[in-house]
């Protein structure tokens, strides 16, 4: 799979209406269409008026402490998250308003906060955040609000939305300022921030509209169709391409393009209408939209090494057909594979984009790929499902860089068979991978010969991880759940292996919360290991609520310390345990209305911050 760049916007308007004229049909573009309602524009990232606590004085100059940080899939590679700590302050979004907090006391305590979103779509807001010093970059998700008696039209790709990035000045803890702020079109689909360079990967849709009044819904379709068709031509390059709105202080707004048409590429193989863009920016030089590439194609996976960023997607069959609304069959194994494309981010520059590739099966998430000395591996799973048995089977791909393709070098396949992966982690040139449907078999794969990767060991024991961590000393720790020998599961489980042997991997320990799951089985970012003291902490769910799980490992050993629960009741009658912290000797548990401190040695409540 190779890529073409464009030399003028002509050039991609007149592709982009030829890959149309055949495809689009009386209720639009064929794929994903969604109705979409005309409204309003959506709730506004606006950064409203900061609004400092009461004698707020500044602690943030105080000398930092040993703290833990976002727990990230590579090392030098940040991610955004929903908390973040420096050690002096505890900067979060878990409320719909950015907080920052003292982390130096005994208690926590509010300095200062900052509306993100206006209106009553503040708690809902998704909101993550990246800490560079005393600015803070804010990403915002912003989607379009339903009305239900507006006229609707269909959109490709389903209701506009945008996302906004704010960069925010918290020299003065107590009164956070707004210096930018970027709108752009589209959802974002990840960041990541390498010596403090950011990259932000946006994917959007066209803001072409098929209307659908009552009147043209008892319309032959036909006609509809050729209705479209002529909406189709009279379409410009602002109706495909996504366009950005940046503000600087009171500044008026400017607009523009996103990509730049001489910047933007298409794969040899028609992808979609939809558009990758890779932002680039340096939070202490401000936020730009200048420099930004982009591929025409969707996308729904980012992983990044430290020079590396690759955008994945898992097409099952032809999702592009003509929009005939018919019923099509389910795909046949070898029409379900991911497409992947990867971006060089080395140095401050923006990102360029080097080379496609494509592998057969879907992937489970960002964790199935890793890049290393050059050579990407992917763990993707291959379904064959015939209606009365499951023969699917899992493989791991090494590819390389080569005349702008990702070229496959080796592979090795037969992983569990008739099941799904549930877990894979690398760890330099070894690789781990976990799949299940009555028993979990741990498969340990060597990939220094990247052209030759092999099996060298294998567990079988009930039960799954679904998240690997490198504990040290030749021990990994898998988050999951255990299982009945029939592969019903039974609890959340922490569990300890052994991996001294790649040939003979072994579980030492682990600990089962009966009827409980992990948030940490789905958000990586949730697992907390605090290598010092030998504690894992991760939230976890039982009937009776949250609460964050503490265990200490052994040498040989997964024990329970303590559950942290609520100080105080939620207002509500619910509220969700978003992230855990360390700063110093104190464990931080971040929810969604509050933060309340631990002593890290004996888990007491040592003080609850409500967010009013």
């Amino acid at each position: 799979m190779g890529l073409t760049s464009f030399d003028a916007c002509e050039d991609v308007v007149d592709h982009l209406k030829t890959e149309a004229r055949d495809r689009v049909g009386p209720w639009g573009l064929g794929g994903n269409d969604l109705i979409a309602y005309l409204t309003d524009a959506p709730a506004r990232a606006d950064g409203a008026e900061s609004l400092a606590t009461e004698d707020s004085g500044g602690a943030a100059q105080a000398p930092a402490v040993p703290h833990s940080t976002t727990n990230v899939q590579e090392a030098g590679v940040d991610e955004p998250d929903v908390a973040k700590t420096d050690g002096r302050v505890l900067v979060t979004a878990a409320s719909g308003e950015l907080r920052v907090i003292d982390v130096t006391g005994t208690a926590p305590r509010e300095l200062g906060r900052l509306a993100l979103v206006e209106g009553a779509e503040q708690q809902y807001a998704d909101a993550t955040v990246l800490l560079a010093g005393d600015r803070v970059v804010v990403l915002v998700r912003q989607n379009t609000m339903i009305a239900y008696d507006a006229a609707a039209s269909f959109y490709p790709g389903g209701p506009p939305s945008t996302t906004a990035v704010l960069l925010v000045d918290i020299s003065d803890p107590a009164a956070p300022v707004v210096e930018s702020r970027l709108e752009v079109d589209g959802d974002y689909l990840d960041a990541r921030m390498v010596d403090e360079t950011v990259r932000l990967v946006v994917s959007s849709y066209p803001t072409l509209a098929f209307p659908m009044t009552e009147e043209d819904a008892n319309r032959p379709e036909d006609e509809l169709t050729e209705r479209n068709r002529a909406i189709v031509e009279e379409s410009t390059i602002g109706d495909w391409l996504p366009s950005y709105t940046f503000t600087s202080g009171d500044d008026e707004p400017v607009t523009g393009q996103l990509v730049g048409c001489e910047q933007l590429s298409r794969p040899d193989e028609f992808a979609g209408y939809s558009t990758i863009s890779v932002l680039t920016f340096d939070p202490a030089e401000g936020l730009s939209a200048d420099g930004t590439v982009g591929v025409l194609t969707d996308g729904d996976t980012v992983y990044a090494s430290q020079d590396r960023l690759y955008v994945a997607t898992t097409r099952w069959g032809e999702p592009f057909a003509p929009d005939d609304r018919s019923i099509r069959p389910m795909p046949a194994p070898g029409e379900v594979t991911t497409g992947i494309h990867a971006f060089d981010i080395t140095g401050n520059v923006p990102a360029r984009y080097l080379a496609s590739g494509e592998v057969e099966g879907r992937i489970i998430g960002r964790y199935a790929m890793s890049e290393y000395e050059g050579v990407l591996r992917v763990a993707t799973t291959i379904d064959y499902w015939t209606g009365t048995t499951d023969t699917s089977e899992s493989r791991l791909y090494t590819l390389e860089e080569g005349d702008d393709a990702l070229v496959p070098l080796g592979q090795v396949g037969g992983l569990g068979k008739g099941e799904q992966i549930y877990a894979v982690r690398y760890f330099g040139d070894t690789g781990y991978v976990v799949t299940f449907r009555q028993v979990d078999p741990l498969y340990v794969l060597d990939l220094s010969d990247p052209a030759n990767p092999a099996v060298t060991g294998e567990l079988k024991i009930t039960g799954y991880s679904s998240y690997l961590h490198d504990a040290g000393d030749d021990r990994l720790i898998g988050v999951g759940q255990e299982a009945s020998a029939d592969g019903r599961t039974v609890g959340a489980q922490i569990s300890l292996f052994d991996v001294a042997d790649p040939a003979a991997p072994a579980k030492l320990d682990g600990h089962v919360v009966p009827d409980a799951w992990s948030q940490t089985e789905w958000d990586p970012q949730a697992f907390l290991f605090w290598p010092g003291t030998g504690q894992v902490v991760v939230p976890i769910e039982t009937m009776t609520g949250p609460s964050a799980l503490v265990v200490r490992l052994g040498e040989d050993t997964v024990t329970e310390q303590g559950r942290i629960a609520r100080a105080e009741a939620p207002r509500d009658g619910w509220a969700w345990l978003r992230r855990t912290l360390v700063v110093g000797d104190t464990l931080y548990t971040v929810w969604q209305d509050g933060v309340q401190a631990n002593g890290l040695d004996d888990l007491e409540p040592r003080g609850w911050l409500a967010f009013g």
